[in-house]
This record gives C-alpha cells, sequence and structure tokens, in this order.
C-alpha cells in the first residue's frame, strides 16, 4: 500500500508530529508500506523525532503568511501554490490513501482527482476553538475574537462535509461530530513501551505540553501553592515551550514558588523524564486526546487530569490508575494532588494499574486498527 501525509511543518515538539512519528515508522518499518510525508513548511534543521529512513519526504518550502480574516474569503497566493504543489505530488505519487492532518491542504484536497482515497485525520476536540474563544477572559478584543473563532469553528464543520472518512481520537468527540458511518474512532498509540517503572519515591511532580492558557498550567501552579507549606519538598517541572512563559513564570514568583516549581524545555526523551517521577498532572482545560497520559500510564506513575470535555476520561479510570478533577477547579486539584503526594503505597497500587490498563494503547494493538480501516 502506498500512503500520503500531509502536514504544515514538521519541525515542532507537539503532539501531531510525535504521533505522526510513531505511525508512519511502523508502516513504513514493519508493514512495508510506501509512506510519503507532505510537508508545507520548510525542511527544519532537524526534525524533533525520529522518523525512519524509508519513508519519503517532500518538503514544499512555502512561507505561509499569518492568517488574516480575508485570506479566508479570497485565498493567498501560498495557497494557491500550495494547492497546484500538492496536486503534481499526488498526480505523480498514485498513493492508495492521503491523509490530512486538517490543515491548510483540507480546504482542497478533496478536489483532487488522483485516485486516493481522502481520509482527514483530527487531532483536537470538535469544539477547541469555541473553548479557545471563551477563554479569552483577559482580552479586551474578546467579543470579536470569539465570535471569529465560533467562525472558524462553523468553517471546520462545512469542510469536515466534503470527505467521506474522517479519523477521530475519543468517543465523545464522535459524539460532538453527529456521529455516522464517515466516522472512525482511533485513538492514539503508545509512543514508546518499556519494563521499566517508575519507584515513585522522588518528590517530584511532571507535566508536559505548550506553555499557553489552554494546557491549565496556571491552574497547576495555584493549586501547588495551596499544598507548599505542608509538602515543601516537592517540585514541579513543566516541560514546554510558548508565548505564556513570562506569563507563567511571573506567577510562579508572584506565588515564592521559584525554588519547588520549575519551567524547562522540552526533552526528546520523556520516558527518562517520567520514570524519575511519581506524579503526572494534566491540567488541560480542552484537549483532543492527552498523548502524555499514556506516556505517564506506561512508565507507571499516576496521573491526574482535568476531566475535559474530550481525552483525559477515555484514558483515566478514575480512583484506579489516577484522578479526575472538575476542570478549573483548583481547590479540588490540590486536594487530589496531596492524597497521592502523602501516600506511596496508593501511588504503588495505581502503578499497577496505570501499565496494566494503559495497554489498549499498545502501539501493535492501535495500528492493527489502522490497517483493518485502510485495506476496508
Amino acid at each position: 500500500m502506498k500512503i500520503v501525509y500531509i502536514v504544515g511543518n514538521l519541525g515542532n515538539s507537539g503532539g501531531i508530529e510525535r504521533v505522526l512519528s510513531t505511525k508512519a515508522n511502523y508502516f513504513a518499518d514493519l508493514i512495508g508500506y510506501e509512506v510519503h510525508i507532505i510537508v508545507g513548511g520548510k525542511r527544519p534543521n532537524s526534525l524533533f523525532y525520529h522518523f525512519s529512513d524509508k519513508i519519503n519526504f517532500h518538503f514544499l518550502a512555502i512561507d505561509f503568511p499569518s492568517q488574516k480574516p480575508w485570506h479566508y474569503m479570497i485565498g493567498t497566493k501560498e495557497k494557491e501554490l500550495y494547492y497546484k504543489k500538492v496536486q503534481q505530488l499526488l498526480v505523480r505519487i498514485k498513493p492508495d490513501v492521503t491523509i490530512s492532518l486538517f490543515g491548510q491542504d483540507a480546504e482542497f484536497l478533496y478536489k483532487i482527482k488522483d485516485g486516493s482515497r481522502k481520509i482527514l485525520e483530527f487531532h483536537f476536540t470538535k469544539n477547541y476553538l469555541k473553548h479557545l474563544g471563551e477563554s479569552l477572559v483577559n482580552d479586551k478584543y474578546r467579543f470579536f475574537r470569539k465570535y471569529w473563532l465560533l467562525f472558524l469553528q462553523k468553517r471546520e464543520e462545512h469542510i469536515a462535509e466534503k470527505y467521506d472518512h474522517i479519523v477521530l481520537l475519543t468517543q465523545k468527540d464522535k459524539e460532538l461530530w453527529g456521529g455516522g458511518d464517515k466516522f472512525e474512532v482511533i485513538p492514539n498509540p503508545l509512543s514508546f513501551t518499556t519494563d521499566k517503572q517508575a519507584a515513585l519515591e522522588n518528590k517530584l511532580i511532571v507535566s508536559m505540553g505548550r506553555l499557553v492558557y489552554p494546557k491549565g498550567f496556571q491552574y497547576l501552579i495555584r493549586a501547588f501553592s495551596l499544598l507548599k507549606d505542608k509538602y515543601p519538598d516537592w517540585k514541579i517541572t513543566i516541560y514546554g515551550e510558548g508565548h505564556d512563559k513570562e506569563l507563567l513564570q511571573k506567577e510562579i514568583n508572584t506565588l515564592s514558588l521559584q525554588e519547588n516549581i520549575f519551567l524547562k524545555d522540552p526533552v526528546q526523551n520523556v520516558e527518562s523524564v517520567l520514570l524519575e517521577s511519581s506524579l503526572f498532572v494534566l491540567p488541560s482545560l480542552y484537549d483532543g486526546f492527552g498523548l502524555v497520559l499514556t506516556e505517564a500510564m506506561a512508565c507507571g506513575v499516576p496521573c491526574i487530569a482535568f476531566d475535559c470535555e474530550c481525552g483525559p476520561s477515555e484514558i483515566l479510570t478514575d480512583n484506579q490508575d489516577g484522578f479526575l478533577v472538575e476542570v478549573k477547579n483548583v481547590e479540588e486539584l490540590a486536594k487530589q494532588m496531596a492524597v497521592l503526594m502523602s501516600d506511596i503505597q496508593l501511588r504503588k497500587a495505581m502503578r499497577i494499574q496505570a501499565k496494566e490498563n494503559v495497554q489498549r494503547f499498545d502501539l501493535i494493538r492501535i495500528m492493527e486498527k489502522w490497517e483493518r480501516y485502510l485495506n476496508n
């Protein structure tokens, strides 16, 4: 089988890039599919994640401008060039399946007559733009931005209607899209497996993600501020990058937590970091899935997550391998953190369940679902 993935850029350390590398490597190395990845942007100096040498890359080097409202109405010369280059490549490659990660290419991919089946792969929740608009509490233009984001969501729904095959990450998201045969639910696969397990003895809490408001790190910081007097020896390390780094550091400083909470750059070896931790917290206000939760569970680390609309509730089993907490409830988050921080035996009991429960996201199990889906 010949598969083409299309993605906007490939130099970032995000979850989409991590999952793409995992799946593309599996198809190329273990199944023997001919895999191509078309990248709209330039070739980065280095790729954050490892990609197999068997994968064929096509970097189009298009310098996309920042999206302005009128670009959605009249388009841009860059989009026209993108369309032409992708069309030329697909006609030349002649893939069996072309998979869009719902970037700008989704606007035109369904129009290209190259003989391949077109699949949209959606890595967010359907309502992520709506949630983003509701989170702009400190933006003086929030009224206009909120309705602009709602327009963009309706636009994404309109684009999705053009496709017969859409892959989602959770059952809840399928319900939000209205269900139907065109939607298939295939969770993200584990990006690694390990026989090792965290000792859970270090007084260390880990969290990961982009340093932006929707990831909710400000709530994790505030929750720990309620615990620092009782647990002064505990530390939190947040791995990520993003435009809210200064704001988060300011909050840490304001709450006098400089000796307890640390912001660090993303790491490639996630496993080694998680194995040294005793608790993982995902305070996302909304999420498409929560890949880092499965990675923490694979290392036997108990997890706490906000019970946002999609994702965590289909990964964690509350009170078994971790805790689900009401979104933005700082006091409840602090309470559940304290439960695990104070009880190593509970952490170890949850470690056993986490290692067991996460096996349903095992790479081979998930990729066998992909194989069946593509062959059908």
